[in-house]
């Protein structure tokens, strides 16, 4: 009788149990593989908001700020400022994230355009 339940739960745990360990196993590893790609691209993404929101505030300062004081910002100062500020987002992009922007975002030149005109607004309201 002994022998019999044994040869049941040898039977059951190499048929169900097992497979259901395997199972659950490949589920968590792409489920944390999953995780493991958005927290990079979180981070990453991340990264470059920051790098142009730096280069915005840092030709801001060091451009802007005194050509509006002396009343001579105009049209042709703004596209200085503006090439100013991207020409520091290019320079500080790393490969990586040159690299993630293209494969999410498409065109670099003209996502790093669109998030400087974006920045400005943030930082003007």
């Amino acid at each position: 009788m002994n022998q019999i339940l044994l040869n049941i739960l040898a039977a059951v745990t190499t048929c169900i149990i097992l497979p259901l360990i395997s199972f659950l196993g490949i589920k968590l590893s792409q489920w944390l593989s999953t995780k493991i790609k958005d927290e990079k691209a979180a981070a990453l993404f991340t990264k470059a908001v920051d790098i142009v929101t730096n280069a915005v505030r840092i030709t801001f300062q060091t451009y802007v700020e005194s050509l509006k004081n002396s009343g001579s910002f105009g049209k042709e100062e703004q596209l200085i400022a503006f090439e100013k500020a991207k020409a520091i987002i290019i320079s500080e992009l790393t490969e990586d994230l040159k690299v993630f922007i293209t494969q999410n975002y498409g065109d670099l030149q003209t996502w790093i355009s669109n998030q400087i005109e974006a920045t400005i607004y943030k930082l003007k309201n």
